[in-house]
């Protein structure tokens, strides 16, 4: 994909016109080639993701200004394996743009822009709860998809969407096999907050499921036990490949099974009272949904 975004130039009129009449402060701040990696707003992140689409303007300048992109620092460090971590437990965080003119500019200096990334999206102490973001971190964030545009009177940002490609970050999985089935732990702290057992061959091989259901599970767990009855969890009716979830509940225990006509493939388990109904058939729908052939 190309990368590499030469600075336009200008062209005559055939009659000779119009070029030269144009004022010499018109080609204020123009300062050569440009990378697609090196977004600097909104517009170009989103093209910084396809970059067949990107166009010189508003991208960070070339490095080197000559076509050397398979040398260059910047490209290897956008195929480096370490990704950004977001570090709230949310299924969309706001990201806000503030941009500022550094004390004693001139009229044609380029504004200062920083990110603050929050999970508190209608408080206007978004920076306290916050974290501060920059554009290149942003376009090497892994997991998350681009949203929308956001205005509001406190100011203006996008939305980052989490999908099943993004790890909870206040859990963590260790998983045992065995010879007839795989159990996999999800902790919170130092306590077990929940076990999937994968019955003979695990039926998820991209961490997608786990994601999933890392992202139901409460961010503080205990050994309590369950304070919820079967009648109080209402799980899907809906199936999938054949599939279907049953729900075996007993007073301060729990779990979800998933069946594929009386066979079981898997059964997720829940540990402590902090759960709600809703993080749980949250999770049992990721099990449905996640749980591949």
């Amino acid at each position: 994909m190309p990368i590499f975004l030469p600075e336009p130039e200008p062209t005559r009129p055939a009659d000779g016109k119009g070029y030269n009449r144009l004022s010499l402060n018109a080609h204020m701040g123009v300062g050569g080639a440009q990378c697609a990696l090196r977004p600097k707003s909104y517009a170009t992140l989103f093209e910084s993701y396809d970059t067949r689409r990107a166009c010189w303007g508003g991208f960070g300048y070339c490095i080197r200004q000559q076509r050397d992109c398979r040398t260059c620092p910047v490209l290897a460090a956008s195929l480096d394996s370490s990704t950004e971590h977001v570090p709230f437990n949310a299924p969309r965080v706001l990201v806000r743009i503030e941009s500022t003119i550094p004390d004693g500019a001139m009229f044609a200096a380029e504004p200062i822009t920083t990110l603050w990334m929050t999970d508190q999206p209608t408080s206007t102490d978004y920076r306290t709860p916050g974290q501060e973001w920059d554009w290149w971190r942003i376009r090497h964030l892994k997991g998350w998809e681009l949203g929308r545009r956001h205005h509001d009177e406190i100011g203006e940002g996008f939305w980052l969407h989490r999908t099943a490609h993004a790890a909870a970050p206040h859990v963590t999985i260790r998983t045992r096999p065995r010879e007839s089935f795989t159990r996999h732990a999800f902790i919170v702290g130092t306590t077990r907050a929940a076990s999937l057992t994968c019955y003979g061959q695990c039926r998820h091989g991209d961490g997608q499921l786990l994601n999933a259901i890392g992202h139901h599970i409460p961010e503080i767990v205990d050994d309590g036990a369950l304070a919820l009855r079967w009648w109080d969890l209402r799980l899907t009716g809906s199936t999938r490949r054949g599939r279907h979830l049953a729900l075996d509940s007993n007073w301060g225990a729990c779990s979800v099974i998933l069946r594929a006509g009386r066979d079981s493939l898997a059964r997720l388990a829940f540990s402590g009272s902090t759960w709600t109904a809703g993080q749980i058939q949250g999770a049992a729908s990721a099990l449905l949904e996640h749980t591949g052939d």
